[in-house]
């Protein structure tokens, strides 16, 4: 059998089976088996699997280790970054009401958001009584370096939504109308739906005055 990559899925196409040893031999055989690698053979030619060629045992090694790597390929984006889409905003603003958010918006291509994240970790770890969401504004192709990012520092069981809208400007719109796309950005939305946006490092005196006032330590 011979592997083919079918879209995400793995096919086997089967060789057309072949005629092995001379023609009027095979006719006087009182029995014929097929095998979909060597062909057909006389009954009898081929008593115990452990005589088969060693070239099929070893296609179907290699047919098992593409499969298994295929699986395990799929698992490398196991984290799951919820799709940040038009409207999603508001929906976090509504689905979080009546307790402190933090919604935090940065990127891999952003040295100062990197730099930053660990500082956001320590306080998503020890602050209590608010609740923090982490916003990646890259594309799909940066994904895998966000999330190692993510997990280098020690945030992979926070909450993750990813952009998923490339209408960009709407998504920063909605945030604040006066957002152009710059980061870090941080959106600190009160209990009673109040936000206040900063765009700058976790240290902005706006920021550490509303974690002051409202998220306990």
């Amino acid at each position: 059998m011979t592997p083919t990559r079918t879209g995400a899925a793995l096919s086997c196409a089967t060789r057309a089976p072949r005629v092995i040893g001379d023609p009027e031999t095979t006719r006087r055989a009182r029995f014929i088996t097929l095998e979909s690698r060597s062909g057909l053979r006389p009954a009898g030619s081929n008593k115990n699997h452990k005589n088969r060629p060693v070239g099929l045992r070893r296609m179907r090694l290699m047919s098992l280790a593409l499969v298994f790597a295929l699986l395990a390929g799929g698992g490398a984006f196991a984290m799951d970054f919820k799709p940040y889409g038009r409207g999603a905003f508001g929906q976090l603003t509504k689905a979080h009401a009546g307790r402190p958010l933090i919604v935090h918006y940065w990127s891999v291509t952003c040295p100062p958001c990197l730099v930053e994240l660990p500082q956001w970790a320590k306080i998503a770890a020890e602050k209590k009584g608010f609740d923090i969401v982490f916003v990646n504004t890259d594309g799909d192709d940066e994904r895998a370096r966000a999330q190692a990012r993510i997990e280098k520092v020690g945030l992979s069981s926070a909450v993750h939504y990813g952009f998923a809208d490339d209408f960009v400007e709407k998504l920063y719109f909605e945030a604040d109308s006066a957002w152009r796309g710059e980061l870090p950005f941080t959106a600190l939305v009160a209990p009673d739906g109040g936000v206040v946006t900063v765009t700058g490092a976790v240290d902005d005196p706006l920021i550490v005055e509303w974690l002051e006032k409202r998220v306990a330590k």
